[in-house]
């Protein structure tokens, strides 16, 4: 049961702002993510709540997600002082700071959980939406529903790494068409998403015209709830440790499926190399959790917090050479926790991380696939892995290029692939040359595993 209250607040330039704001009644034992609508400017709040239509509002709220439908400035009873159609496309930009104080507004709220907020916005309204979430950190998913927006908006989005968007459009509205794949491609999270469908119109219409067509079918706004749900039920990363079997006290962060799921979600762990921490690893760590993977990310022996028995290159090589016990721990631990199937385990590594997380792999049968991301993997050591492994090789280390190249041609797994890359880049340094790697990581786990993370 949802309980609506007519609210106000002011934007940052002073305008004022109304909406209806709505929670579930479980919201007063635990608080609740929740969702920002915003109408184009052809529309006001009704577009989002009217009884006897197909309602996106409804389905997020069956989510037990709060919503928050607001005017925007011009717009219904925000059109106080000046009516929309009179701004200047200067300022009608100036529609993110309702978006912004929306955000703000939420977060003043008891009843909100503040792990995180989606937007949605329909039509021209989103290009103002855009410049207000990639400002927000705050904003964990957004919605387009055939949105519109300017170059700059659909550059703002691209450099937001860690924003999954939804863009949602029909095929025959070429502008919106055009603008929604221009999004969805340069994307970077890999949780973004797109649906394109065909004669269903603009905007929130598109939901009835759903229904008038494919009465039996899944209806689309339950398809757009759904994401909306698993983005904002994510959860976040919380820092942990566990000890290995030799007395090292091994630390991580840690992420796992914020949803009570019908399967259980496959694991990664994330081996970094012996001059870094786990933290080279943030961004695909996000990603995979996005993606709907239970992710460890350690720091082995000797660095960053694991350093209970000393620093890593003060350590005696034979201490250094026992990195695979850090990796076994920590698949040990990924498997004891809730959620996760023990028996999907995949390993990242890159440097020294290599050889660490290849001889765990190749000794545990709950690993099912691999990545080796630079370093020297041991030939002989792979010629026993059985499971995909992804090769990401450096082609200006002759060594490295050729290492690469002898272990891919002896790969006993079909599924196994080769990606080269040119240049002094070793590593995760090619995060920084290849945009597109981490995504290509996220899916290429997922087309091993034998029940895929939900996207």
């Amino acid at each position: 049961m949802m309980k609506e209250t007519e609210v106000s607040f002011q934007a940052d330039d002073g305008w004022l702002i109304k909406g209806i704001f709505a929670v579930p009644s479980s919201a007063a034992t635990e608080p609740v993510p929740a969702a920002i609508l915003v109408p184009s400017p052809s529309h006001d709040v009704d577009v989002y709540g009217h009884n006897g239509y197909p309602s996106l509002r409804a389905a997020i709220e069956t989510e037990n997600i709060a919503t928050l439908r607001i005017d925007i400035r011009g717009r219904g009873k925000s059109s106080e002082p000046q009516e929309y159609h009179t701004l200047t496309d200067e300022q009608r930009e100036k529609v993110s700071l309702d978006i912004h104080g929306a955000a703000e507004f939420l977060r003043r709220q008891k009843e909100i959980a503040q792990s995180g907020i989606a937007v949605v916005a329909e039509g021209s309204s989103a290009h103002a939406a855009a410049l207000a979430v990639v400002e927000d950190q705050g904003i964990s998913a957004f919605v387009l529903l055939s949105g519109r927006l300017g170059q700059r908006a659909k550059e703002a989005l691209a450099h937001r790494t860690d924003l999954p968007v939804l863009c949602v459009v029909s095929q025959e509205d070429k502008i919106s068409f055009s603008d929604m794949t221009c999004v969805y491609k340069t994307s970077r999270a890999s949780a973004s998403d797109i649906l394109i469908r065909r004669d269903l119109g603009i905007g929130n219409p598109m939901f009835s015209m759903w229904a008038a067509k494919y009465p039996n079918e899944t209806p689309l706004e339950r398809t757009v709830a759904s994401w909306i749900g698993d983005r904002l039920s994510g959860s976040q990363s919380q820092e942990i440790s566990f000890q290995t079997e030799d007395g090292w006290t091994i630390f991580g962060s840690l992420q796992l499926p914020g949803r009570a799921q019908s399967r259980q979600s496959p694991g990664v762990v994330l081996v970094h190399s012996n001059l870094s921490d786990r933290h080279i690893f943030d961004e695909l760590e996000q990603s995979l959790a996005q993606a709907g993977f239970a992710v460890l990310n350690i720091d082995f022996r000797g660095r960053g917090k694991s350093r209970n028995r000393g620093s890593y290159f003060a350590l005696p090589a034979e201490e250094r050479n026992k990195g695979s016990l850090d990796v076994i721990a920590a698949i040990d631990f990924l498997e004891r926790q809730d959620g996760v199937n023990g028996n999907e385990i995949a390993i990242v590594a890159t440097s020294v991380g290599v050889k660490y997380g290849v001889q765990a792999a190749c000794s545990d049968p709950r690993v099912v696939s691999l990545v080796v991301l630079g370093g020297l993997p041991d030939h002989d050591e792979l010629k026993k892995a059985e499971f995909p492994i992804l090769f990401v090789s450096n082609q200006g280390v002759p060594q490295i290029a050729e290492a690469f190249r002898q272990s891919y041609s002896a790969a006993r797994n079909r599924r196994s692939q080769l990606l080269k890359y040119e240049g002094g880049a070793v590593g995760y340094q090619l995060f920084q040359i290849d945009q597109r790697l981490i995504p290509l990581i996220v899916e290429w786990l997922r087309s091993q595993s034998s029940q895929p993370a939900a996207a």
